[in-house]
C-alpha cells in the first residue's frame, strides 16, 4: 500500500511531467505560416472537364528550347544558343523569321536568358510588337523592338533603365516608369513585392499579407518561390506558387485581393519548412499564363523526387476567370512544363523542358465553352 507521503510526491513526479511536456509541445510546434489574402476561397471541382488527346508535333525547327509564347502569327521561343537567345516563328506556316539577342558581357548583351515566360514584358504599341527585357545580372532594363527587327533584318534594341537592382526574382513593366518586381528579403527568409516608379522604391500596404510570409532562416527559399504573371487587360495580378496549393489575384488599386485554394485545406508553409527528406515535398503549379477573359495554371501536385525523376503524375490546365472563378480542366496525356494558347487558329501549344517534345492540340470546342 502507497502511503499519503509517498502518493503526494508520486502525485507531484506526475504534475511536473505533465507541465514539462506540455512546455515542450508548446515551445517546439510552430503556428501555420500562410502566403494568402484574407479572403480565401477553396476549389474542388471545376464547371467542365475536357480529355485532351495526345497532341501533333508541329515540326518547328528550332534547336535548344526552354519556353515560348504566342503574339498574333509570331511564336517567340527562348533558346539556349548564346548567339540568337530568342527565335521568332511565323505562324501557321512555322517558318522561322530570325534569331536576336545575343549571351555575353557587352551593353546590349545579356548575361543569361531572358525567358519569354519571366523578366520580359510583352506589348503592342502603334501595330509594333515590342519586348521590355531586365538583366537579372546587371539590373538594367532594354527596349527590344521585335517588329523593327524583324523587318530589317537586324537588332533594335536600346537600353532605357538602369537603375534597379540586379537579380530581383520578377518583373513586370506596367507602364513606362513604372515597374512591379519581387525581391527576396530579410536573410532569405521572406519574397518581397515592390513597385519601382520613376527609379522610386514603392511599398503597398495591399501586398503585407504575402510579403510577411516568413520562413525560418536556413530554410530552402524556393518554398516561397511563385510565377508571377499580369493582365494589362483586366490590371490584374496573378500568383502561383510552385509548392503552395493556392494562387493569389489582385489588382493595386485593391478591386480584387483573394487567394483560391485548390483542396480544402491551405499549404502550410511552417510543416512544408521542416518536411524531411526535401524529395518528399509537393511541386503543385508548374507554370501559370495570363490571356485577355481568364487565366491558366499548369497542375501537378507531385512530389518533387517523383516529379524529377519518373513523373508518375500528368498534368492538367486549369482554366480560371479573372474574379477566380473556375471554368474548365483540360486533362492531358503528354508532360509539359509550358503552354500557350493560338487563338487566331484555336490551337494550345505546350513544351516540355525535360524531353524537348513540343505539341499542338485543336481546342476550338474549348474555347467555344468558355465564350458562352
Amino acid at each position: 500500500m502507497i502511503s499519503f507521503h509517498k502518493f503526494k510526491l508520486l502525485l507531484s513526479s506526475i504534475t511536473i511531467c505533465l507541465v514539462v511536456c506540455i512546455s515542450c509541445n508548446t515551445s517546439t510546434s510552430s503556428p501555420p505560416v500562410y502566403m494568402t489574402f484574407n479572403e480565401i476561397e477553396y476549389i474542388n471541382q471545376f464547371p467542365e472537364t475536357f480529355f485532351l488527346k495526345k497532341g501533333e508535333n508541329p515540326e518547328i525547327d528550332v534547336i535548344g528550347i526552354r519556353d515560348f509564347r504566342i503574339f498574333d502569327s509570331i511564336m517567340v521561343m527562348g533558346t539556349s544558343n548564346p548567339n540568337g537567345i530568342w527565335s521568332f516563328i511565323s505562324l501557321p506556316s512555322n517558318k522561322k523569321l530570325g534569331s536576336f539577342l545575343k549571351r555575353g558581357e557587352g551593353p546590349l548583351e545579356f548575361m543569361q536568358g531572358p525567358s519569354t515566360s519571366n523578366g520580359a514584358t510583352f506589348v503592342h504599341e502603334n501595330g509594333r510588337l515590342l519586348a521590355f527585357l531586365y538583366d537579372f545580372e546587371k539590373g538594367d532594363v532594354k527596349k527590344f523592338n521585335i517588329s523593327q527587327s524583324l523587318n530589317d533584318g537586324e537588332l533594335h534594341l536600346t537600353q532605357i533603365e538602369s537603375s534597379l537592382p540586379p537579380f530581383l526574382s520578377n518583373f513586370i513593366m506596367l507602364d513606362s516608369i513604372t515597374y512591379f518586381t519581387k525581391e527576396i528579403g530579410n536573410r532569405d527568409t521572406q519574397q518581397l513585392r515592390f513597385i519601382y516608379k520613376n527609379g522610386e522604391k514603392i511599398s503597398l500596404p495591399l501586398l503585407d499579407r504575402l510579403n510577411q510570409a516568413a520562413l525560418k532562416e536556413g530554410s530552402d527559399f524556393n518554398i516561397l518561390a511563385t510565377n508571377t504573371k499580369f493582365s494589362d487587360v483586366k490590371n490584374r495580378f496573378i500568383e502561383a506558387p510552385t509548392g503552395l496549393n493556392y494562387i493569389s489575384i489582385y489588382a493595386l488599386d485593391s478591386s480584387i485581393v483573394k487567394t483560391i485554394c485548390i483542396g480544402e485545406e491551405l499549404s502550410d508553409i511552417s510543416k512544408i519548412q521542416d518536411e524531411w527528406p526535401q524529395w518528399d515535398r509537393k511541386y503543385v503549379f508548374v507554370n501559370n499564363q495570363a490571356f485577355d477573359d481568364f487565366f491558366g495554371v499548369i497542375y501537378v501536385n507531385e512530389s518533387f523526387k517523383d516529379y524529377q525523376t519518373i513523373r508518375k503524375q500528368l498534368p492538367s490546365i486549369m482554366l480560371f476567370d479573372w474574379e477566380g472563378n473556375p471554368l474548365a480542366e483540360l486533362k492531358m496525356e503528354n508532360h509539359f512544363t509550358d503552354f500557350d494558347i493560338d487563338f487566331k487558329r484555336q490551337e494550345l501549344y505546350t513544351f516540355d523542358v525535360h524531353s524537348d517534345e513540343f505539341l499542338k492540340f485543336d481546342i476550338q470546342i474549348v474555347l467555344q465553352h468558355l465564350n458562352k
